[in-house]
């Protein structure tokens, strides 16, 4: 048993056994997260650039709220509070007492545990803080870089009586200003953070409610998609509340809801795996490891590359192909050139329990085959994709010679039941 699958079938918070690299680079995830909190108060006592303004541009001459629709403290709870609330709720209750999964090795279905849970909140929670954070920090550095004005600036400034603009195409600057206590944060248009923290937050949500609700995996439930959206709906309306309240320009609700879009879907991709794998049911990646020169690397779209590299969380290395797989293979009439699938898969061990549940649903055969890769022992099938008479001289007793062959140009699908194939190819 290598290291990854000693490390992947750890119960998650039990630190006995676990590499240190493995444990601080968990505590430095959370440390990340406290460093850009630290870095947006160091930002938000900077005065931004001062962009220079016409004393007529209409666009500035809205009036200044004083009671704002979705006050910071309310948008801190909505955004940041909810959505971990929301997580906590489904990891804890929900996923205890209605998700279900097999067993690796025996087969049986039965419920989360509860250290299973809790890996599924941390991972849920590292996700949020970390699209929180991001998009705090970049949204008040641009604010500090760009100092555009608010659409309310002309009433916060309160110009003097006969200020005007320089003739014949002068700009104004805050000179002409009588008040100057509002003035600062009135340079902080572009982009929103509202909208930002709002997307970042909310969408996160939707994309952590549609992965554990596996919305694609083409049986189109409608109502889980309205559930799905409502986190984001929610999200467009505090952003909407800006442009009300004249705190922002319509452009600056756009790019601050794309920023929290960005920074949400890039933390959700750091712990969870993409929506488009319905069977992996939106379950965390694993506990990290670190892969060797010996062992396939990763080079996307579900391919393996025989060569140095870290092998992805998530992704179990390929079962070696032995001869008794490839007998098994042959003898199970697989065609040339004819991939896997449900109808002409052979498991390479050939019992009767594998040829059974080869016969099963497909999405089932995904969720099982997401639960084995994620344990770390599951079982592949095989697909030569050269000749019959290419097979004689490929098969494999070891990695060692499947790496072989992998230098050699042969190609090989490998694949967990029911899930898409992984290659290994040669070359790095």
């Amino acid at each position: 048993m290598d290291s990854y699958t000693k490390v992947s079938r750890k119960l998650p918070f039990s630190l006995a056994g676990l590499p240190k690299k493995v444990v601080v680079s968990y505590i430095s995830d959370y440390l990340i997260i406290i460093v850009l909190v630290g870095i947006f108060f160091a930002l938000d006592s900077i005065e931004p650039f001062h962009q220079p303004f016409a004393l007529q541009n209409y666009t500035l001459q809205y009036p200044y709220a004083s009671h704002e629709r979705v006050p910071i403290g309310l948008a801190l709870a909505l955004v940041v509070l909810l959505p971990g609330l929301v997580i906590a709720f489904y990891t804890l209750v929900l996923d205890g007492l209605f998700s279900h999964h097999k067993t690796p090795g025996t087969g049986k279905r039965g419920p989360y545990t509860l250290r299973s849970r809790l890996w599924e909140l941390n991972c849920g929670i590292l996700g949020l803080l970390l699209a929180s954070g991001t998009a705090f920090v970049i949204t008040n550095a641009l604010k500090n870089a760009t100092g555009k004005p608010r659409p309310d600036f002309i009433d916060r400034c309160q110009p003097k009586p006969d200020a005007a603009d320089p003739v014949p195409y002068g700009l104004s600057t805050d000179e002409v200003c009588t008040r100057r206590d509002l003035l600062k944060d009135g340079y902080r248009s572009f982009p929103s953070g509202h909208s930002s923290s709002s997307f970042a937050g909310l969408f996160y949500l939707s994309l952590y409610l549609a992965g554990k609700l596996h919305i694609w995996d083409s049986r189109a439930f409608v109502w889980k998609t309205f559930l799905v959206i409502v986190p984001t709906l929610g999200a467009a309306l505090i952003a909407i509340s800006r442009i009300e309240d004249a705190r922002h320009h319509p452009f600056d609700v756009i790019t601050g809801s794309l920023l929290g879009v960005a920074c949400a879907w890039v933390s959700y991709r750091q712990y969870f795996p993409p929506l488009s794998e319905p069977w992996s049911k939106g379950r965390a990646y694993p506990i990290r490891t670190w892969g060797s020169p010996e062992e396939p690397r990763y080079v996307g779209d579900g391919g393996f590359r025989s060569g140095a590299g870290e092998r992805p969380r998530g992704a179990s290395v390929a079962a070696p192909l032995r001869a008794e797989g490839m007998e098994s293979l042959r003898s199970g009439g697989l065609e040339p050139g004819r991939g896997i699938s449900r109808m002409n898969t052979v498991p390479l061990d050939g019992t009767e329990e594998t040829r059974r549940r080869a016969g099963e649903n497909v999405f089932r055969q995904q969720v099982a085959a997401g639960e084995q890769a994620r344990s770390g022992d599951g079982e592949y099938y095989a697909s030569p994709r050269g000749h019959r008479d290419e097979w004689e001289e490929s098969e494999t007793e070891s990695e060692d010679d499947l790496e072989r062959v992998a230098r050699e140009g042969e190609t090989y699908e490998l694949q967990p039941r029911g899930a898409s194939a992984l290659r290994i190819e040669s070359g790095a």
